[in-house]
């Protein structure tokens, strides 16, 4: 019996169901997205207000076809990229937070991120940024396949050897990057590195949200799928390994998933941190039921945050933008302290 096909026959009690409070909380964070998604495509440099997006939208005038070009050209594919990136990477920390057993874990820990950066680096300084997404997609699946290869051994693959594996992977290819960075000759593209190492979405179009959202319909949708084999990770290996699942091989699969899911985003992104970290933290503290719940509320918690935190980069001090992995480092280093603070003040 296969790992996944073990747990879809497991009793549903096993997941911890408790049905109501995880339903509020997932309709109010709907509710909040969709508000969101549309007060976000209103601010930026150009105010637009609600009359003026729905006038862009429905006539053919031309005193509103400026009014469109940036709502259509601009704004809605950078705000739908947001929520997808932040959706993306929020479900992917959630994952690898229950499948390898540390609150710390996310998704740049298996160097999904430091990979990227070096495609995408390479192909900005060789002049063909052009294939960037597809550059930063195949760095960060080449760094997955050298941790997982890495972690694992005689044994199989540990958590430990995975987190170290993702450790050591991230440094030696930062160090490549540093690398490429200072022989290149070419100072022009260095702007445009900076912006994709700090994490930007200024280069968001709809080639981007398709990109983003094919993987999230993609590895999410699987993810999602395998809800209830992720809610036995609390369990220890050898219980979960008594229910007739092949743990090694589920959690290969799992981190698998989530490490693709990742990387997706980056590609688009560039390295946006902390999101996949601090965020299913909030979702773990509101949602009371199953793991399903838990991740839904992950992924929709994920794409505000990146929504707002995207809003405020490039509204805050105009006519120049803050790249948005500055702005979630912020939020998530100061988010991180209070949960410290918090579990030593428990802990006394």
């Amino acid at each position: 019996m296969s790992s996944f096909g073990a747990a879809w026959r497991l009793p549903r009690g096993e997941t911890s169901e408790r049905g109501l409070p995880g339903l509020v909380v997932i309709t109010v964070l709907a509710v909040g997205l969709v508000v969101s998604l549309i007060s976000a495509v209103s601010l930026g440099a150009v105010d637009l207000p609600m009359r003026g997006i729905w006038q862009a939208l429905t006539t053919d005038s031309e005193h509103w076809q400026m009014q469109e070009t940036i709502l259509v050209q601009v704004r809605i594919p950078r705000v739908l990229t947001a929520a997808l990136v932040g959706a993306g990477l929020a479900l992917a920390g959630a994952v690898l937070q229950r499948t390898l057993r540390n609150p710390l874990a996310e998704p740049y820990l298996l160097g999904i991120s430091s990979g990227a950066s070096l495609g995408a680096v390479s192909v900005i300084l060789l002049g063909v940024a052009l294939f960037l997404p597809l550059a930063a997609f195949a760095g960060g699946i080449l760094a997955l396949a050298a941790t997982l290869g890495l972690g694992s051994g005689p044994a199989g693959m540990t958590t430990e050897r995975v987190i170290l594996a993702g450790v050591a992977v991230t440094a030696f290819f930062s160090a490549l990057t540093s690398l490429v960075i200072f022989r290149s000759p070419d100072s022009d593209g260095y702007r445009q590195v900076l912006h994709w190492l700090l994490g930007s979405l200024a280069s968001s179009t709809w080639q981007t949200v398709t990109i983003a959202g094919i993987t999230v319909l993609i590895f999410g949708g699987l993810l999602l799928a395998s809800a209830r084999l992720l809610g036995l990770f609390h369990l220890s290996d050898a219980e979960i390994e008594a229910l007739g699942i092949n743990t090694r091989r589920a959690r290969g699969t799992v981190l698998v998933f989530a490490a693709l899911l990742a990387a997706g985003m980056v590609s688009v992104s560039g390295a946006i941190g902390f999101v996949g970290l601090i965020v299913p933290h909030v979702a773990g503290a509101l949602v009371k039921g199953s793991e399903t719940k838990r991740l839904i509320a992950s992924l929709l918690i994920g794409a505000l945050l990146l929504i707002w935190a995207d809003t405020f980069s490039r509204t805050v001090l105009l006519p120049e933008e803050l790249p948005v992995g500055i702005t979630t480092a912020i939020l998530g280093a100061t988010a991180f302290a209070v949960i410290m603070i918090r579990r030593r003040r428990v802990s006394l």
